[in-house]
This record gives structure tokens, sequence and C-alpha cells, in this order.
């Protein structure tokens, strides 16, 4: 077992230290080192609150049968940057920051990259790993079932990056 094999236990399956030690002959204070100082940990745990957000709804049916751990394997793959406009989750998590951020949501969404069905139309509106990207709050809640990836990449995207990105160098400017 690595710090990787473990979080997935931890995490996605809700498995005991204790159990976990025992099974796999791991002290309790390696556990704790890795829960602690893990460099992983965060793309666990998103993965594992996109998946529970998305849980019983129809549309994700293919995702929850194929699992969690299939789930998290697919979202750990993906390039964490905007599908359509390309920014970086990095500069988002500055953009979006709840104490020194240049833009706030409602809902305190836009921080990361949300899971994204490239095409909504309805016969296709399901989330499957051939169908979904990861994508920004702002492309995400624009492209909609009238505009097509494609469109949205085209038309769109180059202005949400252009805009986004000159709101991650004003905060360069605030310091």
């Amino acid at each position: 077992m690595d710090e990787r094999e473990f979080l997935i236990q931890k995490i996605l399956e809700r498995k005991k230290y204790e159990d976990i030690s025992k099974k796999y002959g791991i002290s309790r204070h390696q556990l704790t080192k890795w829960w602690n100082e893990s460099k992983i940990k965060e793309t666990v745990q998103r993965a594992n609150q996109i998946f529970n957000s998305k849980k019983g709804k129809i549309e994700f049916k293919q995702f929850e049968d194929l699992g969690k751990r299939y789930f998290y394997e697919w979202y750990d793959k993906q390039p964490k940057k905007c599908y359509y406009c390309s920014i970086t989750e990095e500069k988002l998590i500055k953009i979006f920051d709840l104490n020194n951020g240049v833009l706030k949501t409602k809902r305190k969404r836009g921080r990361f990259l949300e899971l994204e069905r490239k095409n909504s139309k309805k016969d296709e509106n399901v989330y499957s790993p051939e169908n979904c990207v990861l994508a920004c709050y702002l492309c995400n809640n624009h492209k909609s079932d009238l505009i097509t990836s494609d469109e949205h990449k085209e038309y769109f995207a180059k202005s949400i990056f252009k805009y986004l990105n000159d709101k991650y160098f004003q905060l360069n400017e605030k310091k």
C-alpha cells in the first residue's frame, strides 16, 4: 500500500485507520503522516465531493455504476484547467478566494473546476467519461443546451479567459 491507495480507501471507501493499519501492516503513525502531509489528498477529496453531489441523479448513472474509484481515476487524469477557456484551477483558487479574491459568488462557487457535460442536448445529457470535462464556473454556467461545446470555445471562451486572467493580475496589483 502507498499513500495514494491509503487516501482512496480512507476517503472514497471510508475505511478506518485501524482496519487499514491491521490489513496492510502499516503503523498508525505512518497513516497519520500520509494524511497530514499528502499533496494529493485535496484531489481525492474533491473527486469524492463531486461524486457525492451528483450521486443518485439519473444523468450521473454511468459514472455511479463505474464507482467512486473509477470516477476519482478519471478526475485525476483530467487537466486542471478549464476545457473551454484554459484558465487553470490554481488561478481560480486565488481569483475566487473567500478572503482575498476579487470575485465572489453567493453560493461560494468558482474556486474549483466543475464537472461539465460537453453535450447537454436532451438525448445525450448524461455524465459519462466521454461526455464530461472540467470547466470553470463561468464557462460551465455560460454554455447551455443552446451553445455547443465547439461554439462556446470559438465564440466565448477567449473572452472569459481574458476576463478571468485580468482578474488574476488585479490580485497581484493589490499586493
